[in-house]
């Protein structure tokens, strides 16, 4: 407590020393990643730089990484209090807070173009109005999505088949993970990924469900000597960039200009990375006497009866039943057409061809945005 005090303490006090005659505004960030992840990595650690000189030298981002400053669960209400401007939180931490959010997480399970689901959410959230008034009940203002590349099973033992993957306590990421999980037999545990080593070093779990970069970003490699490419879908709960509203407020008009411009390539450049990183770690496993497979027919064709006929039902169940939501239905339809809206506007577009997709996402979203008025 007394951490969370002092930093408090000093990060309101950096922000509020910047009035209109200092030379820099200093935003706090905050990620619980470590260092080697692409979402601390290019989502942060290299948005330093760029914001600076989009700003012209009037924003500068400190950036607190792992639990330096928060822990992973209070990565919202640390923002809300002001102990950070900026964070990354998984809106699945804190369920009965971001509703909305955690409707809309339960789609990600069907969902895989981790660049695709990148824009859409980043679309979605900015623009839906169910979505800002999400964010206005926290008093945060929205500024960026992610979104992950499929999610795949890190294990201490083969899980081929619904035989091999029956009991399994599996480390699970949200509601629609868990209840599929619970469909072929297994038991879906929920620990944050920051326990995922520990869990399956010490026989705790038998597996995790993660992208595959966190063989090498978190070493699963040495406890999980079996990956099974299940293919699980995006995860994109919560947020990349989101702000503390009155931190929002005291920026400068070409301030909140130069911020939204740098964060958009920055969301292009982290999904690139993401998706290389767990590329890589993937095809690097082997070496490191990490067995590859691919699912067994039952495995696989239970997921794809799964996706289609479950998943987007418990969304609006979830939303209606455990949430409350008034229209539960008309987010998820109008979230699945924004999504077919970034799907068109990408497509045929090299996933590696950073400038092609950056003009694409600052041209159709966020030169968009009209920074006197988002997040009033």
């Amino acid at each position: 407590m007394r951490k969370l005090m002092g930093a408090a303490l000093v990060a309101a006090g950096l922000f509020s020393a910047a009035g209109p005659a200092a030379a820099q505004t200093e935003i706090i960030g905050s990620i619980w990643f470590p260092d080697s992840h692409p979402l601390t990595r290019q989502g942060y650690l290299d948005l330093v730089k760029p914001l600076e000189a989009a700003s012209n030298g009037q924003l500068r981002l400190r950036v607190f990484t792992g639990t330096a400053l928060l822990p992973p669960g209070a990565h919202l209400s640390g923002l809300r209090d002001g102990i950070a401007q900026m964070t990354y939180h998984a809106g699945t931490y804190t369920p009965s807070d971001l509703p909305e959010d955690n409707v809309l997480a339960v789609l990600g399970i069907a969902l895989q173009d981790n660049m695709v689901i990148s824009a859409a959410v980043s679309d979605f959230y900015l623009n839906d109005p169910a979505m800002k008034e999400m964010f206005k009940r926290h008093r945060i203002v929205f500024l960026g999505g992610y979104a992950t590349p499929p999610y795949i099973l890190m294990c201490r033992t083969k899980v081929e088949s619904l035989a091999d993957i029956r009991g399994k306590r599996i480390r699970m990421p949200g509601a629609i993970h868990a209840e599929w999980a619970r469909s072929v037999g297994a038991v879906p545990v929920n620990v944050p990924s920051t326990e995922m080593f520990t869990g399956l070093e010490k026989g705790q779990l038998d597996c995790a469900a993660n992208a595959g970069n966190d063989l090498r970003s978190r070493s699963l490699w040495d406890v999980a000597k079996h990956v099974t490419m299940i293919d699980l879908g995006s995860y994109f709960a919560g947020w990349q960039y989101a702000m503390n509203g009155q931190a929002w407020q005291r920026l400068s008009a070409a301030n909140r200009r130069a911020l939204l411009d740098s964060i958009s390539d920055a969301i292009v450049d982290t999904a690139i990375a993401y998706q290389t990183e767990s590329d890589g770690a993937i095809a690097e496993a082997p070496a490191k006497g990490v067995a590859v497979i691919r699912p067994g027919a039952d495995l696989q064709q239970h997921l794809t009866t799964f996706n289609t006929t479950i998943a987007r039902d418990t969304a609006i169940r979830e939303g209606t039943e455990r949430f409350r939501l008034r229209d539960p239905q008309g987010l998820v339809q109008r979230f699945e057409a924004t999504v077919a809206k970034w799907q068109g506007l990408m497509q045929g577009v090299d996933r590696k061809d950073a400038a092609a997709l950056k003009r694409i996402l600052r041209e159709n979203l966020y030169s968009r945005v009209d920074v006197a008025t988002h997040g009033s």
